[in-house]
């Protein structure tokens, strides 16, 4: 039996559009293309999300190996933030799910100091019993540690929980340790998947 809802964030329940929010800045197609493979696609924002850098050292980073993106790069850097909005539809599945009886996680790859920014924007945060956030414990997805440090640490049995991702691959790692998986995308009709595997919906 299904107990406990472990969800991931970004374009799950937060849109993270990088290519769509930079067209608030500009029009270029292929410098927007130029620029996401340069910034979000480099090793260093696998370091952001890790912890192992905070947004102010990554963007100088940023400036010192990619000059001619300078002001991209601070525009960037100064108001990315702004498009982790709710993925509202989900949202409401978050609230249905709690009232049902659901027990709900977090688990995300997610640099601190946006996730510090998400938390104190929205109440939805508030009807997690648990969050990992790789940010926090300095292991990302997929990394195995990442998945066991959340069944530890709220003494989860894997067997019981489902789990919600839109990268596939992330996906692996959880239903090697007997999760229930749905692969999100924004054609997923996820009230109908989690009625598929027995969740009152």
């Amino acid at each position: 039996m299904i107990r406990n809802i472990i969800f991931d964030l970004g374009n799950v329940l937060l849109n993270f559009q990088p290519k769509q929010f930079l067209t608030r800045f500009i029009n270029d197609e292929n410098q927007i293309n130029d620029f996401v493979a340069k910034v979000i696609k480099n090793e260093l924002w696998l370091n952001l999300d890790r912890g192992r850098i905070s947004l102010d050292d990554a963007r100088d980073e940023y400036i010192a190996k990619f000059p001619e993106e300078n002001e991209l790069i601070i525009t960037f850097f100064n108001h990315w933030k702004e498009m982790l909005t709710p993925i509202n539809p989900n949202i409401n599945i978050l609230h249905e799910l709690k009232a049902n009886g659901y027990s709900l996680y977090a688990l995300s790859n997610f640099i601190e100091e946006a996730f510090e920014y998400v938390q104190n924007r929205y109440s939805f945060f508030n009807l997690f019993e648990g969050k990992v956030i790789s940010s926090e414990i300095k292991y990302i997805k997929p990394e195995v540690q990442i998945y066991q440090h959340l069944i530890k640490t709220y003494n989860l049995d894997p067997e019981e929980c489902v789990y919600i991702e839109d990268v596939a691959a992330f996906l692996i790692p959880a239903k090697n340790l007997s999760m229930r998986v749905i692969h999100y995308t924004p054609r997923t009709d996820l009230r109908k998947e989690l009625r598929k595997i027995g969740v009152k919906i």
